[in-house]
């Protein structure tokens, strides 16, 4: 394997910064040498509109190997990368086939003047065989290979191959696709045995297994079997006091951007691609694209009511788990119109709404939370402080008080600033070749 080409910046002391991770109320000095913290100390109280130092944001929730453009293209993983590291996503939890993207990724990475992203991923997902109604398990459908599970002894081989392949946690898909009273269903399920069995195995091996569920009754099914990570909110009601007692101890991750794209009108794609880093970062064909939606797909497809209502409760939902402490913020990407790096951003705003109060504990949980969720989806859960002398001196600057929305005002990837202007020149450079950065999988 050939040598990065990044190099080190050279030692580097923040005064005067708020770390509000570590204290709310307290200024730092924070001192960065050898692509680590060598140094945060207190050094006065805050007054307020202080710079405010925050570990990268965490991607809970990616697909590098869908398609999130609206023509059904791939974009090179080496842009998917560049696209999370301009908007300050240094770490990124790939459910769903990174194994068929890994090598441009990698050889990107030995090529980059910046340090990729971090990522975990779970190698490729499990899911059910076709049921004799003919519906086959959910990710069947989608350009990346899945393991299909029919009995017990199916799952000892996709624990092993995924293994081989580098993925350090298990992702099971579990839904049916239904995602409010009455909508049909769509893919067949794991049954309970075999949803039993493969809690059991994975915990016995202490791999960390997350679960695929949209509606409260698979939530509590897979809940009984063992499971305590769902990968969605539950979007087919808002749960009450009793649901959430019964299902003390389950975390959730929000996925409202990877929904939202089925609801929004012309106006509002128009809007939400306005912002700063979309051109600089995305295909600008999607831009194209949605200039000419005359009504929103909901209503083309007779699902705008019942996708609206399944937002509404993934939305309400993850608010509660977020006072609960129990949210992980994650946005889908990689399905169509959720994407790579952007789109975390439109998430953390999708959840604040109009509640100015939450933006704090939200931009907590898309750092903090996010970091050791990583971590123990890559089986080290010891729970330590991303902000310590010792770590990666991996982190963002924000200007208080500005959107989430905001793109940061500095990020630094094991003390390697980022240029945001050359990396969205690296990205055009990608999109003018021959393959316009395509990759066909």
């Amino acid at each position: 394997m050939s040598a990065t080409v990044y190099r080190q910046a050279p030692p580097a002391t923040l005064r005067g910064v708020a770390v509000p991770a570590l204290d709310d109320e307290a200024l730092f000095d924070v001192t960065t040498e050898d692509g680590v913290f060598t140094r945060i100390e207190p050094s006065g109280t805050r007054h307020g509109g202080e710079t405010e130092l925050w570990p990268g944001y965490t991607e809970t929730h990616a697909h590098v190997s869908l398609p999130a453009n609206w023509d059904d293209t791939v974009d090179d993983p080496r842009i998917v990368a560049l696209q999370y590291l301009y908007h300050g996503v240094t770490h990124v939890v790939d459910m769903f086939g990174f194994p068929l993207v890994s090598d441009a990724w990698e050889a990107g990475s030995r090529t980059s003047p910046w340090p990729y992203p971090e990522i975990a991923h779970c190698g490729y997902a499990v899911t059910a065989m076709t049921n004799a109604a003919g519906l086959r398990g959910h990710g069947v459908e989608f350009p990346a290979p899945v393991h299909m599970l029919a009995v017990e002894a199916d799952l000892d081989h996709a624990l092993r191959t995924n293994s081989e392949r580098g993925g350090t946690f298990l992702k099971v898909m579990f839904t049916d696709g239904t995602e409010q009273p009455g909508t049909p269903v769509r893919f067949s399920r794991l049954s309970e045995r075999v949803l039993t069995f493969t809690a059991r195995i994975a915990a016995e091996r202490g791999i960390t297994a997350v679960i695929d569920c949209n509606t409260l009754q698979e939530t509590l099914w897979a809940y009984d079997c063992g499971f305590r990570l769902f990968a969605h909110s539950v979007r087919d009601r808002t749960l009450d006091a009793a649901d959430w007692k019964r299902l003390e101890g389950a975390r959730f991750v929000s996925t409202l951007a990877g929904l939202s794209p089925m609801v929004m009108t012309r106006e509002e794609f128009l809007a939400d691609y306005g912002r700063e880093g979309f051109a600089e970062t995305q295909d600008r064909g999607n831009l194209d694209f949605v200039e000419g939606i005359e009504k929103p797909f909901g209503i083309e497809y007779g699902c705008q009511e019942t996708r609206t209502a399944a937002l509404a409760d993934m939305r309400r939902n993850a608010l509660t788990a977020l006072r609960h402490g129990d949210l992980l913020v994650g946005t889908d990407s990689g399905n169509t119109g959720a994407y790579h790096g952007y789109s975390l951003l439109s998430e953390l705003e999708l959840l604040r709404g109009d509640d100015a109060s939450a933006a704090e504990a939200l931009r907590r949980q898309a750092t903090v939370g996010g970091r050791r969720y990583f971590d123990e989806l890559r089986g080290l859960a010891s729970g330590a402080e991303p902000l310590r002398p010792g770590a990666q001196a991996t982190y963002n600057l924000h200007a208080p008080g500005r959107p989430l929305t905001a793109l940061p005002l500095s990020t630094v990837v094991q003390g390697v600033p980022v240029d945001r202007p050359a990396v969205a020149r690296a990205i055009a450079d990608l999109r003018a070749t021959e393959s316009k950065g395509k990759v066909a999988l």
